[in-house]
């Protein structure tokens, strides 16, 4: 019975932290008025452009920790961690930043729908790139795929 109420405890505290870690909101590009298609396809060529332009660099960076010296007849210590780094992300969220701008996109933070806030309702996804307002916000549809509703338009 112990180690059950163990492996119990143990998968509930693993829950809570990936709850913990769940995103309240979603990121977008927004200009009033354009198909999600168009939106969709002008983030893919930007993407495009800074992945070229910025390409991924990852360094391995080791941190040691742990103390080194004679111990009981042996040499010994710790190896330490290895975290690898990409020193080009950032420039490649700027410039993917930076042509969607061009392109006359705002970025914007969404937040998710609340349970409270769909009850029970069923929303279709919105088809064109809405215009910020209290009345729009995420859902995660099958298959893990984002979509932006409006919650003044409940599906009949």
């Amino acid at each position: 019975m112990g180690n059950k109420l163990r492996v119990f405890g143990a998968l509930t505290m693993v829950g809570v932290l990936a709850a913990g870690c769940a995103s309240t909101s979603y990121q977008a590009y927004v200009k009033p008025g354009t198909g999600v298609d168009r939106v969709n396809r002008d983030r893919a060529e930007c993407d495009v452009e800074a992945n070229r332009l910025f390409p991924s660099a990852n360094f391995p960076q080791t941190y040691p920790y742990g103390t080194v010296g004679y111990y009981g007849g042996g040499w010994g210590g710790g190896i330490g961690v290895i975290h690898s780094t990409d020193v080009n992300a950032g420039m490649r969220n700027q410039h993917r930043n930076q042509c969607m701008r061009l392109r006359g996109y705002e970025p914007y933070v969404f937040p998710n729908c609340t349970t409270e806030q769909l009850a029970g309702r069923s929303y279709a996804p919105l088809t064109r790139s809405p215009s910020p307002s209290p009345n729009i916000c995420a859902v995660t549809l099958e298959g893990g795929e984002r979509a932006l509703v409006d919650l003044s338009k409940p599906q009949q």
